[in-house]
């Protein structure tokens, strides 16, 4: 395990991988030169390594899963405005930041494939940007109350991280059930604010099914010594409350 916003953090965890002297390596990459600095040592090592999450061709990795993260977001904006309504004047972006900058490439890319469709097909709407330190979730109430009594106006939240549940908490703790909500991932969180109402929609990516076929195709190159496809996107799956039953039993 490591401390995806902290890239000494993700150096210790390589350096004691690289210690138990692997056969192939799975890892959820942090920022380029970061991970450029571990993977090249794989590479070096002849040690065949897949990725999840993010993408990174420039790394020559064996193997890929997870979404096009420019398509997802660029999905995600077309099922918010057709949530939100043709008269939406006004989009919140919820934007956890570390150091000024999205923590994945993945999370930059989705808002990329946003912002893209809002300019192509509704250029006229205002994207207001929220920007949250590590240290939000503390001081939620305080923030997102003079946030929205500053705006009043919107209606319509969206973020790119797997955090749509600090504003969802937030709304069922205030009991204020005005703004919708569009976040990622079926994290145990996100889930409880999506059952109870306070998130509308999110969009899921399969972990699940990422880490299955990452170890599959592990096995299948090292093992049976055979050729694998190097690119695997999953499919990009709009979850809310009355069909997360069923997204959570074709996971297990």
């Amino acid at each position: 395990y490591f401390d995806r916003f902290d890239s000494k953090s993700f150096t210790k965890a390589a350096s004691e991988a690289m210690a138990q002297k692997p056969d192939g390596i799975i890892l959820v990459p942090r920022d380029l030169t970061t991970t450029r600095k571990f993977t090249d040592r794989l590479h070096e090592e002849k040690i065949p390594f897949v990725m999840l999450d993010s993408f990174m061709p420039d790394l020559k990795p064996l193997a890929f899963f997870g979404q096009d993260s420019f398509n997802s977001g660029f999905f995600a904006g077309k099922m918010l405005m057709m949530m939100s309504g043709q008269n939406t004047k006004k989009v919140l972006m919820m934007r956890p930041l570390v150091n000024g900058k999205a923590p994945s490439k993945q999370q930059a890319n989705r808002e990329e494939g946003f912002r893209h469709y809002m300019i192509d097909h509704f250029p006229d709407v205002e994207i207001i940007n929220l920007d949250l330190k590590e240290d939000t979730q503390k001081y939620a109430t305080e923030i997102f109350s003079k946030f929205l009594n500053d705006n009043p106006d919107i209606k319509t939240c969206i973020t790119f991280s797997s955090g749509a549940y600090v504003m969802g908490e937030y709304l069922s703790e205030t009991n204020k059930r005005n703004i919708q909500v569009m976040g990622y991932d079926m994290t145990p969180r996100n889930e409880r604010c999506l059952m109870d109402g306070s998130i509308d929609f999110l969009i899921a990516q399969h972990g699940y099914r990422q880490g299955y076929y990452c170890v599959k195709v592990l096995f299948d190159a090292v093992v049976l010594q055979k050729s694998v496809k190097p690119i695997n996107y999953m499919p990009i799956e709009l979850i809310c409350k009355e069909n997360a039953e069923f997204y959570q039993r074709y996971e297990l």
